[in-house]
Parts: C-alpha cells; sequence; structure tokens
C-alpha cells in the first residue's frame, strides 16, 4: 500500500496551514475543535491536540486545518501532523463522531434561510479554499448579519477584508434590506 499523500497548503492566515488528504476524513460537514477537551470525541483532532503548540483543529471531508500558536513554529510541526494524519487514517478510526458538525445557528425566518442557502452555496466553497468556512449566527434587529468565520479565518489578518469586501458586499447585493456584516 502506498503512503497517504497529504499536501500542505499555506492560507491567508500565517498561524494556519491546511493539509490535504486524498481519502474522505468525514462524511460530509466542518467540525471545529478549540482544545483538547472540545475534542474528546473526536480521534484526528485530539491526537492533533497532544502535538504541542496546537490551538485549533478544523475537520472537513479532504482537508484538516491546523492552527498553531503564534510562538510555535510551522518546520517544528509539519512533520508530526502529517504524521498524526497518517496514523490515525490507518487506524480506521473515525475522525470526529456525529454532533460536532458546525450548521446555521438561526434559521427562523425566510431571510434567515435564503442567506443561509447562498452562504452554503456561494461563500462556503471560496472561503475553504483558504482553509476556514463561515458558520451563519443570525440576522439582528437592525438587519445585520452576524457570522462567524472558523479554521484558517478565525484569526487571519485578512478576515475584516473578507467580511467587509467579500461576504458583506455580496449579501448586500442579493439582499437589499441586509445592512452590514459583523464577526461574533
Amino acid at each position: 500500500m502506498n503512503p497517504l499523500i497529504i499536501d500542505t497548503l499555506p492560507t491567508p492566515n500565517p498561524n494556519a496551514l491546511m493539509f490535504k488528504v486524498e481519502v474522505p476524513l468525514v462524511e460530509r460537514g466542518t467540525y471545529e475543535f478549540n482544545n483538547a477537551e472540545s475534542a474528546s470525541e473526536a480521534p484526528l483532532p485530539l491526537r492533533l491536540f497532544a502535538l504541542p503548540g496546537i490551538e485549533q483543529v478544523l475537520v472537513t471531508s479532504r482537508f484538516v486545518t491546523v492552527n498553531k500558536a503564534t510562538d510555535a513554529e510551522w518546520y517544528d510541526l509539519i512533520a508530526p501532523i502529517k504524521g498524526e494524519i497518517r496514523g490515525h487514517v490507518a487506524s480506521g478510526d473515525p475522525a470526529v463522531t456525529a454532533g460536532t458538525q458546525l450548521e446555521a445557528l438561526d434559521t427562523g425566518s425566510e431571510l434567515a434561510r435564503q442567506v443561509v442557502e447562498l452562504i452554503d452555496e456561494e461563500i462556503r466553497p471560496a472561503v475553504a479554499q483558504d482553509g476556514g468556512d463561515v458558520q451563519f449566527v443570525g440576522i439582528t434587529d437592525d438587519m445585520v448579519v452576524q457570522l462567524r468565520l472558523i479554521g484558517a479565518c478565525s484569526s487571519c489578518p485578512s478576515a475584516t477584508a473578507t467580511l467587509a469586501f467579500g461576504i458583506e458586499r455580496l449579501l448586500v447585493e442579493e439582499f437589499p434590506d441586509i445592512t452590514g456584516v459583523i464577526q461574533v
């Protein structure tokens, strides 16, 4: 059997890298973990949190985004991260358990459902290319869309520009009643 190929891809966030794999890690969805405690039921992220300097793990079907502490060095982490991913895939264990999947939080109105649909179809695939994801939180009374950027996007220096010039522009063009977008 050939060793699992894992491509290491940069993200706009200098403290996050994507590790793209050739086999599915989860059937579908996005799973975010911010510490070992939150990953107690998620074998792959738990393995990665055992490495020093790992602060966040995002798991999707074909990639894992790992955020490191600012004082940790990638040259010390890349090989161990790839080793843990290979070891996990070889184990046959599930990467994560059901129930930890990231989902939209408030889809109670028709506008919210339409916004979530646009996010799912247009925004999430684009953000995923940079190793992140977007969670719809809700719409305020003054028509501001609340989003949560996760993965590489959660602490990225470009996050404000992504929100203002990408996501906000698209949502305001598509839904004139929306007045803005904020990260929560």
